[in-house]
């Protein structure tokens, strides 16, 4: 599954939907997530097309299709810039801190932002909590993302050599480290921008290894929990 995805709708993707639904499907996916940035970003969709997704359709062959919303934080507090009841209808909901959005804080911060994020019944998944631009408490943000039952993000993206978060090798190892502690799942997720990308976690795969990650601890490899990150199948 690659939950995390972005079409032209974003304003800053360069591929159509179903452009990334044939890349999905010759890799093989068995589910791709619709993650379109949420209105707060500049050039992306409106509430109104996140209400809309009941016209999208969801089978193509023996892979699903999923809508749902990479949902802005927008200040310390962990709100986000859909309402609930728009959430409601949506297959699931990833949460993130973007600069653009929120402005960087202190490690007690941020860390109090995700966490509050997350206590959101419809937030299941928080993505990429790996910018050393925002720092964070790992093991506070870990034990309660355990509670919550809420994944975390290991974003192949942020691995890239030309992205633009900072620390994020290092950053992740730190989080991977305390999900052991506390047997926190995470899910990898592309953020991909291009359908090139849709599917190809080879940068976060390669990390899992080398730390020698459990493969139970990674939503990815288990079709059957899917459940576990999405409001609505």
């Amino acid at each position: 599954m690659d939950l995390h995805t972005h079409t032209i709708a974003s304003g800053h993707a360069y591929s159509t939907l179903q452009e990334n639904i044939a890349a999905a499907r010759e890799r093989g996916l068995k589910f791709l997530g619709l993650s379109e940035h949420g209105p707060a970003v500049d050039g992306g969709p409106s509430r109104l097309y996140f209400q809309n997704y009941k016209i999208i359709p969801r089978e193509y062959g023996d892979m699903r299709l999923l809508c749902g919303v990479e949902a802005n934080i927008t200040d310390y507090e962990g709100h986000l810039d859909l309402d609930a009841l728009t959430l409601s209808r949506l297959d699931y909901c990833i949460a993130s801190m973007h600069t653009l959005i929120v402005t960087p804080g202190s490690a007690r911060e941020n860390t109090r932002a995700a966490v509050l994020a997350m206590e959101n019944p419809y937030v299941k998944i928080l993505g990429h909590p790996d910018d050393s631009r925002y720092p964070m408490d790992y093991e506070e943000l870990v034990r309660e993302a355990a509670g919550l039952k809420v994944a975390l993000e290991v974003n192949n993206s942020s691995l890239h050599p030309l992205s633009s978060r900072q620390g994020a090798r290092e950053n992740i190892r730190r989080m991977l480290e305390a999900c052991l502690r506390h047997r926190a799942s995470v899910i990898l997720g592309t953020d991909s921008h291009i359908c090139q990308s849709v599917g190809d976690f080879t940068q976060a795969d390669a990390l899992l290894r080398e730390v020698d990650f459990p493969r139970e601890l990674i939503i990815n490899t288990d079709p059957a929990r899917i459940g576990e990150v999405v409001n609505i199948l």
